[in-house]
């Protein structure tokens, strides 16, 4: 195991970065209330294996994939059919390279084989939970089911990333996000509230203080005046929306004195977005990578060289345009298994996101992959006039060159209009709308119309994700 830096809460151990909330009658040692007392035992586990060799790591994985994989042949009428053509239905497999010879499993595949894609029956002691949609923020929102055991999981990786990114849950957190999608229950999500733990489970398990929670359709400026009264030491939001606070910020000369660490979730986090929301609330920024279909995925590293694949979790392969498997240095499309969800199975899943593998093992000493970078934001293509497709990179690239924006969004309303929508900041300038127009025309043809609407900030959909590209000829 790494060596404890005792000036660094981030590499403490377990019983000292977290405190147990005992019960009645105890006071030391400290153990877990029996309610909770299996994530407490899951999270002990993978404090130990995080510090595995990465071949151990990937045995351990395969171990794991083989129960699921049986499980799924013998109860998952899809994978029964596709694990026979491709020959496992015979022999187990082998090895994780063996895995590719499933197919990918897409958010179009998901949606058209959702009753086969459901088991029939779960192991012993496991029951179904949880159901919900994702946010559709690529546009194929899927329904995606729940058992006690992703539950169990799930919490198990929280506390771990509490621990890498050195939030201590015995301080005030402030949570900007999603919180409702109820319309009745909106207005009162809209103006914030105030719950005595992080999460119900920490809530048992951990010494919490208080949790501030505020949707995050409100105006940016009531979330900052908010933020300001409920002074906190801890904040969560979408990266996306951290940006706007953040020039909101610099705009004000103001800080939040207590704050010590901002949480960046739900979005991708460029090295640009990073800087500008540090630079604003003067605070280190944590990054994590979460989804409703694979749950915790990967986190900030305590070390700051990137995110470490929660590979207890998920196996992840990066993979490039023709399907083959990224090299070191490389960026490609997420394709990830969920190794503890048995009731809809998420084998070889394209995400449509993107990740960076890092040339190099992390200087942590964790056997875990290392990610230097993730994408969550695709580049849709667009149309032109003649016909022809092209990316919007230049574009989303050109708009952000021009500057003096807040948020921005671009909308193909036809092959010859293109819409963008921008949150003007201090940095505007008369000029910017024709250098806007500009960048569009220079990318997809003269003939493009382009209109240039300012808002005083964008108003998020039902799922909370703001698409910057949206192409509205597109047919889902």
């Amino acid at each position: 195991m790494a060596p404890v830096d005792s000036n660094n809460p981030t590499t403490h151990s377990a019983s000292q970065f977290f405190h147990l909330r005992s019960p009645s009658g105890t006071a030391w040692p400290p153990i877990p209330q029996p309610e909770v007392a299996q994530v407490w035992a899951a999270y002990g586990q993978i404090e130990r294996t995080q510090w595995l060799r990465p071949d151990k790591l990937a045995a351990l994985q395969l171990s794991q994939l083989r129960v699921l994989l049986s499980h799924c042949f013998s109860r998952v009428p899809y994978y029964r059919r596709i694990m026979a053509e491709a020959g496992f239905s015979e022999r187990p497999i082998e090895s994780l390279a063996e895995l590719s010879r499933l197919p990918l499993l897409t958010r179009a595949l998901y949606q058209e084989h959702a009753d086969e894609l459901r088991a029939q029956s779960l192991p012993p002691a496991m029951v179904e939970t949880w159901d919900g949609y994702t946010s559709g923020t690529n546009g194929i929102p899927i329904h995606v089911r729940k058992t006690d055991r992703d539950g169990l999981w799930w919490n198990a990786f929280f506390l771990r990333d509490l621990q890498w990114a050195g939030l201590d849950p015995r301080g005030r957190l402030a949570s900007i996000r999603l919180l409702t999608t109820d319309r009745e229950k909106l207005p009162r999500a809209l103006e914030g509230g105030v719950s005595p733990y992080w999460t119900k489970v920490s809530g048992s398990l951990l010494e919490t203080g208080p949790s501030h929670a505020m949707d995050i359709r409100q105006d940016p400026r009531r979330q900052l005046e908010w933020l300001r009264e409920v002074s906190p030491q801890y904040l969560i939001s979408l990266s996306s929306n951290l940006e706007y606070l953040a020039d909101l910020m610099e705009e004000s000369g103001q800080r939040l004195p207590e704050l010590k660490i901002i949480q960046a979730v739900g979005e991708s986090l460029p090295a640009s977005s990073r800087r500008k929301i540090e630079s604003g609330f003067g605070v280190p920024v944590r990054n994590l990578y979460s989804s409703m279909e694979g749950g915790y995925m990967a986190s900030s590293c305590p070390s700051g060289a990137g995110l470490h694949v929660h590979a207890e979790n998920i196996i992840a392969e990066v993979l490039d345009a023709e399907d083959r498997p990224c090299l070191p240095g490389q960026t490609g499309r997420l394709v990830f298994t969920s190794l503890h969800s048995f009731l809809c199975p998420f084998i070889r899943y394209d995400i449509l996101d993107e990740v960076t593998l890092s040339t190099e093992p992390c200087p942590c000493g964790r056997g875990l992959a290392l990610w230097t970078a993730v994408d969550g934001r695709r580049h849709p293509l667009l149309h032109l006039p003649d016909g022809r497709r092209k990316s919007s990179m230049g574009i989303t690239l050109g708009i952000r060159q021009v500057g003096g924006m807040r948020q921005f969004q671009i909308v193909q309303k036809a092959a010859d209009l293109v819409l963008l929508r921008v949150v003007p900041s201090r940095d505007w300038r008369p000029e910017n709308p024709q250098l806007m127009q500009r960048v569009v025309q220079n990318e997809l043809g003269p003939a493009v119309h382009v209109e240039v609407e300012q808002k005083e900030w964008l108003e998020r959909p039902a799922g909370g994700k703001l698409k910057i590209v949206v192409n509205e000829l597109e047919v889902n």
